[in-house]
């Protein structure tokens, strides 16, 4: 595990898209993903594709067994990376991904210099709903996963709120994914104000959660002093 440990590290998401999810339906993104193959370090490989993100109309503890469709043979060994990676806020959100690779072509020309085009190209093209990523060759769909997950997480807090705004927050859902929702909307509101970290704190700790979240709270501690 420690070869996908790496790969996770040098996953980067050059530009992500401008459009979050939305809060009701499914949302498919688009994404260019670029990699260098190990036995050509001169070229290119750019990959792109479409991954959507959507909440099965029936959950079921089957239902997130195969929770990422169509990111390949190493999918299950790529989820547990996830897990390890993300732990309670991959277990809070309520979807499955389904990746679809639409081409893959082999471009001669260093990596800087494509990024450098692609990104001329994307602001050219206008195009909100397209993500641009460097990834491992040979973990590419890792690096898809990842993305789609990370926009998730991103997008979550805002659309927990809309559900709550509009009357349609489940309150026969279970506590715990309740609670896991309240606190990821309080990372992401201490994130963008410090003065809600204390907030944050007492809130984990009232949930009996704060030892499962403190490094991730500690992190956000450190970032704002």
């Amino acid at each position: 595990m420690k070869d996908l440990h790496q790969a996770m590290a040098a996953i980067q998401i050059l530009r992500p898209p401008k459009n979050h999810l939305a809060t009701f339906g499914a949302t498919t993104l688009n994404y260019v993903l670029l990699s260098v193959p190990d036995d050509e370090p001169q070229t290119c490989r750019v990959r792109q594709g479409s991954v959507t993100a959507e909440r099965p109309q029936i959950l079921t503890p089957d239902s997130w067994k195969e929770r990422f469709d169509g990111f390949g043979e190493d999918a299950s060994s790529y989820a547990e990376q996830m897990n390890r990676q993300y732990g309670a806020r991959l277990r809070a959100l309520e979807y499955r991904f389904r990746n679809e690779l639409q081409s893959t072509t082999l471009e001669h020309a260093p990596l800087a210099e494509l990024i450098a085009r692609v990104q001329t190209q994307m602001d050219r093209d206008n195009a909100p709903r397209t993500g641009l990523m460097q990834s491992p060759d040979k973990h590419w769909s890792l690096g898809v996963m990842k993305f789609i997950v990370d926009m998730t997480l991103v997008s979550f807090p805002g659309n927990v709120q809309e559900l709550q705004e509009r009357g349609m927050f489940d309150p026969a859902q279970p506590r715990e994914t309740q609670t896991r929702r309240q606190i990821e909307q309080l990372f992401m509101q201490a994130t963008r104000d410090k003065s809600h970290i204390n907030i944050l704190g007492e809130a984990l700790r009232s949930a009996g959660l704060f030892t499962e979240y403190e490094d991730r709270f500690f992190a956000l501690l450190k970032t704002s002093s």
